[in-house]
């Protein structure tokens, strides 16, 4: 005669604590994965933004005090960088290479 309680090793146990398991993994994924929008645009943070250019923090500064990359200033210590705006500066700014021949 089967028992009519859940225990640890009950099946239907362990198959929950597997989901709760994947369903935290995922999570954790799209945390750190996450990118703020504001309307259609994407925003980067400045540690993104220093990855993406292979630049240090005070590069970012620099090229932010010049005005020579687009920036939104949310509060004193955030500042958030449009990936378009960036990608547009990008693609303005670019010289090809020169190969002798």
């Amino acid at each position: 005669m089967g028992s009519d309680y859940l225990t640890m090793e009950s099946e239907e146990v362990k198959n929950i604590f597997t989901a709760i398991d994947q369903a935290r993994k995922t999570l954790q994924l799209a945390a750190a994965n996450y990118r703020p929008f504001i309307g259609p645009e994407c925003y980067l943070t400045g540690e993104e933004v220093c990855e993406y250019l292979h630049i240090s923090p005070r590069t970012l500064q620099t090229l932010r005090d010049r005005r020579q990359i687009p920036f939104t200033v949310v509060s004193e210590r955030n500042i958030l960088y449009p990936e378009s705006g960036i990608r547009e500066t990008l693609t303005k700014n670019y010289r090809p290479t020169c190969h002798p021949q």
